[in-house]
């Protein structure tokens, strides 16, 4: 039986993380050899937080189903006590035919059983504006008592820094920027009270072939940020910038927790 966790990765002692977005499909077998060298990282460093993100469909797929045999195969192997793993689902900027799906969407992972069932969800394309305030609230209030006995983990994805800072208040974690490594500076944050480093994510694709320590540094150890991530992978000319692992993950999380020893 899998025994639900304090979704805080209790054992994580260093302040941050990294939050991965996991789009890639876990080879079958027991061996799961597309997630592996996510799986040999987290060992490796227990007292770094993991926020990992499945996504086996644009979602969770086979709506009121289980996960695909893969997942369910998978998803247990992530299971540690400095990982939080959660359930994509896309929100379409709150628009109003998509609101049905985004609730079908966390039914069906609350649906899951115990041992491969999410920790939280991670609501993506947000719209980050005031009119949809209410909106994102009701699909918060929904999701979270239905995991990890009723504290899921949330997080909330508009990409960039959104216009109504009350969005940081109904979250866990907010991605304040998601963009190319080449055209994000730290100076573009907004980091305060309403606006708080410990709510904050940062993922960056198309990133250097090793990690950028000076960032690093600025990010983690000055800024506080609570997440941060840069793939190798690209999303230049259409591409999916989350279908490979970055090729520098583990030296990436070493730095990460060097940044904070």
């Amino acid at each position: 039986m899998h025994i639900a966790r304090a979704v805080t990765a209790a054992a994580a002692t260093l302040s941050s993380g990294v939050l991965v977005p996991l789009y890639i499909y876990p080879s079958g077998g027991p061996d799961c050899a597309n997630w592996a060298p996510l799986f040999k990282s987290i060992a490796a460093h227990p007292t770094v937080p993991f926020w990992v993100v499945i996504n086996p469909n644009s979602g969770p797929g086979n709506n009121g189903g289980q996960a695909p045999k893969e997942y369910q195969q998978c998803i247990p192997l992530l299971r540690a006590s400095n990982v939080v793993v959660l359930g994509y689902v896309h929100t379409s900027e709150g628009s109003t035919k998509r609101q049905a799906g985004v609730t079908q969407d966390v039914n069906t992972y609350a649906g899951w059983k115990s041992s491969y069932k999410p920790d939280g969800i991670f609501f993506d394309e947000v719209s980050g504006k005031s009119k949809d305030l209410t909106t994102y609230k009701n699909f918060v209030s929904h999701a979270r008592p239905l995991f990890n006995n009723g504290k899921g983990f949330i997080t909330l994805n508009p990409g960039a820094a959104p216009s109504d800072t009350s969005y940081y208040g109904i979250t866990d974690l907010l991605l304040s920027a998601e963009d190319f490594y080449k055209d994000f500076s730290p100076n573009q944050l907004s980091l305060g009270p309403s606006t708080p480093p410990s709510k904050q994510a940062i993922v960056l694709t198309d990133g250097p072939s090793s990690p950028p320590t000076s960032l690093i540094s600025q990010v983690i150890t000055k800024d506080h940020v609570k997440a941060f991530y840069i793939t190798t992978d690209s999303q230049a000319n259409g591409g999916n910038p989350y279908d490979n692992l970055p090729t520098d993950l583990e030296k990436f999380i070493a730095a990460i927790q060097a940044a904070q020893q």
